[in-house]
């Protein structure tokens, strides 16, 4: 603050001069020709200044002149307010001004004096925390083979240097806002344009340094594993060189012994395997009888239901009947006709109880088959436990078609993406149905994601191929998310259903995706997933956008170590694109129609590959492979 009569406010300016660096108007004029000269970076004109502001952060010397300084004017200031107290009452209100800005800049420049001490004992404290751990992180290097360490040092030098460079901005932009410092706007925009480039440039520079360290560590690390394994054995030799020959004697009849026992171990666990076995098939024959009973009883009941459809129509033709008579007989004697009409009308309400009677009887014969139903899925789930635990061994997944099995060497893979590609109506479908099937006879949940079909075509569908599906589904096992019902209009609602509004909402789709395998993730050990089809998401979009929406997904699939069959309509798409989704996919099986005659191959599934297609019939229940020699499959 000026003043035009008080010494004051002069002492105050001459104070904030002493706090301003020294060297301001040269960092301004090094800046100016910085922007002046095109062909250096900007990261070598911080680096020229970097000494430089680090001298001037807080040194010892200018703390002390600082600190005279202040004494200096604090006694200049005592004399002041007892000179000013007797002047005249007029000057009063700007003698007080003048005080109180005297008083903020003394207080200002003790806090920037606290400031600075604290700041140079952080820093003093910050460099020998530094030191010692760069002479600890030396000394762990020194068991690192020289390569990798060199490489560990370089990026932490890279470190350095970026830090180096975020303290010197925010040094600028600090001595920017203390010296007002007004760049014009294209200099500026210069100036952040040239930074942004070179910042960017040092960036892929250390992502490529750190992709090329953690390849060499991987590497490193596999060797290192295959060098312990080699040590080990070695261990083992030695060891037994220089034991004597009693001693190595009886350490190879304890490894013997050892050795014996696990045979035995795994001698007991094939004795309980088959019998696990024995009484897996007393179960499903148990089952199988259960489910020949509920079949005549469904079919009783359809017999039944047809008798009261037949009986429905008589009456509505017996009513027909009497209406047309009633016409007719309109000079008949009316007390003979109403007695007729009284007569009909009982009968009527007769049969109108009696199908009402047997109506309730069907509702609750269905009610006890779904009840006895639900019981049988209960027990075939439980039974087919130790098929769940197999798979899970082996690690593969069964494809509900036991040829099939056979010609993948067991099944599926777990964290498999298939593609199955082919010609509508030849029985694509339908192997994607018996693969979930299978998997939901096991407790294995499914997810459903459809583009082309509802909720409600599916379950008519799985129908034919497992019985009791609607009981699976009210279980848990069963989920659909549909992004094709909203886009054709349908609203209605399905309660294992989660719909999609669009059918080109990719990320959408995949959040729904993510959630539903997270949630029986944390349920079952794993599932399966059928995708109806990728070539209608491929219409409502493009190949590019559907392989950005598909890698992501089916990397997540694999990470989750589940098995995923994707449909491909074979004609929808050229060569290249089914080129590019062959690509993020792990196998393909193949079907194609031959002179009225279908067949199917088997490529880069596991290590099965099929060398000539086989030929199969399908119906609405399951495929029908034909025979197949050892030399068809490789």
């Amino acid at each position: 603050m000026k003043h035009k009569g008080g010494v004051d406010a002069k002492a105050g300016d001459d104070m904030v001069a002493d706090l301003d660096p020294s060297k301001d108007d040269e960092v301004i004029d090094s800046l100016k020709r910085w922007l002046d000269r095109k062909d250096a970076t900007f990261l070598d004109w911080l680096e020229q200044d970097a000494d430089q502001g680090k001298g001037e952060t807080c040194a010892p010397e200018e703390l002390t002149a600082l600190q005279q300084t202040l004494k200096k004017y604090e006694a200049e200031l005592a004399k002041m307010r007892k000179r000013l107290l007797s002047e005249e009452e007029q000057l009063q209100n700007e003698t007080d001004q003048v005080d109180q800005s005297t008083i903020e800049l003394s207080e200002r420049l003790e806090k920037l004096i606290e400031d600075r001490e604290v700041k140079a004992k952080e820093i003093e404290r910050l460099e020998a925390l530094l030191k010692d751990q760069k002479g600890e992180f030396s000394q762990s290097l020194e068991a690192v083979p020289k390569d990798k360490s060199s490489m560990i040092m370089k990026e932490m030098e890279l470190k350095e240097k970026e830090s180096k460079l975020n303290a010197l901005s925010k040094e600028l932009d600090s001595r920017k806002n203390s010296m007002g410092f007004k760049a014009s706007r294209e200099a500026e925009k210069e100036l952040a344009g040239r930074f942004d480039a070179e910042l960017k440039d040092k960036e892929e520079q250390w992502k490529q340094r750190e992709s090329e360290m953690h390849s060499e560590i991987d590497r490193l690390q596999s060797e290192l594993t295959k060098l312990s394994v080699e040590l080990k054995l070695k261990d083992d030799q030695i060891k037994l060189g220089t034991m004597s020959s009693n001693d190595a004697g009886s350490e190879i009849d304890r490894k013997l012994a050892e050795l014996q026992s696990q045979e035995k171990d795994t001698l007991m666990l094939k004795v309980q395997l088959e019998n696990l076995k024995a009484e897996l098939s007393v179960r499903e024959e148990e089952v199988n009888r259960l489910r020949e009973s509920i079949n005549n009883k469904e079919d009783m009941m359809s017999r039944r239901e047809e008798e009261l459809q037949y009986r429905d129509k008589l009456l509505t033709t017996e009513r027909l009947r009497f209406e047309e008579s009633k016409k007719d007989v309109v000079g008949v004697d009316q007390v003979e006709m109403r007695k007729k009409l009284e007569e009909l009308g009982s009968e009527i309400k007769a049969k109108e109880e009696e199908l009402r009677n047997k109506d309730k009887w069907l509702r609750a014969k269905e009610e006890e088959l779904r009840v006895r139903e639900s019981g049988v899925i209960e027990t075939e789930i439980k039974t087919k436990q130790s098929e769940q635990l197999l798979e899970l061994q082996q690690a593969k997944a069964k494809t509900g078609n036991t040829r099939l099995d056979d010609l993948l060497y067991g099944g599926i893979p777990f964290g498999s993406n298939i593609m199955v590609h082919g010609p509508p109506f030849i029985g694509k479908e339908v192997l994607v149905n018996c693969f979930v099937a299978d998997g939901l006879k096991k407790g294995v949940p499914s997810i459903w994601v459809i583009t082309d079909k509802t909720a409600k075509d599916i379950r008519e569908e799985m129908k034919y191929v497992l019985s009791g599906y609607e009981e699976y589904e009210k279980k848990g096992l069963v989920r659909y998310i549909d992004s094709y019902s909203r886009s054709m209009g349908d609203d209605t609602q399905d309660p294992y259903t989660v719909y999609i509004d669009e059918p080109t909402d990719h990320e959408r789709l995949s959040e729904v995706v993510d959630s539903l395998s997270k949630e029986f993730k944390e349920k079952f050990k794993y599932y399966r997933m059928a995708f109806r089809s990728v070539s209608t998401l491929i219409a409502y979009s493009d190949p590019n956008a559907a392989f950005r929406f598909l890698s992501p997904l089916m990397g997540r699939r694999k990470r989750d170590q589940a098995v995923s069959l994707f449909l491909v309509e074979k004609g929808m798409h050229g060569e290249q694109e089914i080129q590019m989704l062959g690509s993020i996919m792990d196998g393909m099986i193949d079907f194609k129609v031959d002179q009225m005659k279908t067949y199917f191959s088997v490529q880069g599934i596991s290590d099965v590959q099929s060398r000539a297609y086989i030929k199969y019939t399908s119906t609405k229940h399951s495929l029908n492979i034909g025979s197949f020699a050892l030399d068809y499959i490789r």
